[in-house]
């Protein structure tokens, strides 16, 4: 059946009050596709859906939605409603859950849960959500540095149904230090009577609770790992991450990164996100940027006029040198952020960054620069100025894309030296810097050869 067929049956139930229709109708149809199912209905039709599905499935429905429209659907929910699905995430979800909450629902929540699962989600409420302890998970398999390969067996039989996923066994010793690491292929072909000593392999790497989430999915991509432990300062085992909580981290980095690109600067849904809010956080990057084009309006008018009277087919290649420049600054930019972001670039080789993309920039100048040179002779071969004109339009063009190609370096690099996002640098700072040098340089250089 088509996700509008499943929409239309839904409907249909929801205006005969056919509740258990609708839990028969979803009953075989995955979380992620009820989720996209759930967006075509109105608001107020969300809760009555979710109580359609039992706690586990509206669990997963709920981790699967945008943050804005989960909070929205949170709203309408009863604290007993959004305990009994938080009982049925991993602690690490449910963390992030609760911390969408206001403080008093939240605490109302955890205090309804299940003990047992509210021990193992109270101590993640601590960490920032973008930190490793932010997104890591209490549910581990680990066993005392006494244990044998049959009592590490028989042990994960029991907990089988707490910790799901799992590919690592950790070794810990009386006071829960970390020792070492077990695959869990090692576990099973060794000898039921070896201790787990004798087959544990020393941990490659760790982190502790407040590292940054940025730096947690580099580490996995460094080592190529599944699983992450985070221990303390004393070493105690405190969690782990898993690769799709990474996952997750990547693609929010990337939206992120994105969206401030963009000069949004916060994450933005079309239909979930208050209108009042939308304008408030793209309201002042587009003055900003106004601002810029302002200015730049008042010195082409109050320096440039006679230029431009002199010789009015100047302005028709502003355009064109505004926008070269600003496509190479972007695409410049564009791969410094990504760089920073995957960890293949460091601040302490600007230098060599910014001569090799100055010369990328230069040879892409001297290209689109002989091209409209040319093109403005032919437009204007029937003028005096006809030669002075290309000269102005071939070295503008050069200093366009030289320009940008630096600003794109050296922004992004500074901006991260500074412990700011670089992908800042691009958006309304890299347009309105390219359109006051590309458009005034222009000019500037037409007003000293004609």
């Amino acid at each position: 059946m088509s996700r509008p067929e499943l929409a239309q049956r839904i409907s249909e139930d929801l205006t005969q009050g056919n509740i258990e229709g609708i839990r028969e109708t979803l009953s075989k149809i995955h979380p992620s596709e009820i989720a996209s199912i759930l967006q075509s209905f109105d608001p107020d039709d969300h809760p009555k859906i979710l109580e359609a599905l039992d706690n586990e499935t509206a669990s997963e429905v709920i981790l699967e939605l945008d943050p804005e429209q989960r909070e929205d659907i949170l709203e309408d929910l009863d604290a007993e409603k959004i305990a009994d699905i938080a009982d049925e995430m991993d602690s690490d979800d449910a963390a992030d859950l609760l911390g969408e909450l206001p403080e008093q629902t939240a605490k109302t929540v955890l205090d309804k849960m299940d003990p047992e699962e509210a021990k193992d989600v109270k101590p993640l409420l601590q960490y920032p959500d973008d930190t490793a302890g932010g997104i890591m998970q209490t549910e581990l398999v680990k066993v005392s540095q006494n244990s044998t390969v049959r009592d590490t067996i028989n042990w994960i039989r029991q907990i089988a149904d707490e910790v799901e996923d799992f590919h690592l066994i950790f070794v810990t010793d009386e006071y829960n230090k970390l020792l070492g690491q077990i695959s869990l292929s090692k576990l099973v072909l060794a000898t039921p009577s070896t201790k787990v000593t004798s087959i544990m392999e020393p941990v490659e790497v760790t982190v502790t609770p407040y590292i940054d989430q940025e730096e947690v999915a580099k580490i996995f991509q460094k080592y190529d790992i599944l699983s992450l432990p985070v221990i303390d300062g004393r070493g105690v085992l405190v969690g782990r991450i898993t690769a799709d909580d990474v996952l997750d981290v990547i693609t929010e980095e990337a939206s992120e990164d994105m969206l401030q690109m963009a000069g949004v600067g916060d994450s933005l849904h079309p239909i979930y996100t208050p209108t009042k809010t939308r304008i408030q956080l793209r309201a002042p990057w587009l003055l900003l940027t106004l601002i810029g084009e302002l200015f730049i309006a008042f010195i082409i008018v109050y320096a440039f006029q006679p230029t431009l009277e002199k010789v009015a087919i100047l302005a028709a290649f502003i355009p064109a040198i505004m926008a070269m420049g600003g496509n190479v600054g972007l695409q410049t930019t564009t791969i410094i952020v990504r760089s920073l972001g995957m960890g293949t670039i460091k601040v302490n080789q600007m230098f060599k960054l910014v001569i090799s993309e100055m010369k990328v920039g230069l040879a892409l100048g001297l290209i689109c620069g002989i091209i409209a040179a040319l093109i403005g002779a032919l437009i204007s071969y029937n003028q005096p100025e006809v030669a002075r004109l290309a000269l102005a339009v071939f070295i503008a063009m050069v200093s366009a894309t030289l320009a940008t190609s630096f600003i794109g370096v050296a922004a992004p690099l500074v901006l991260h030296r500074l412990d700011f996002d670089p992908a800042a640098a691009s958006g309304p700072f890299l347009t309105m810097f390219n359109d006051i040098f590309g458009s005034v340089f222009y000019l500037f250089i037409a007003m000293l050869i004609l």
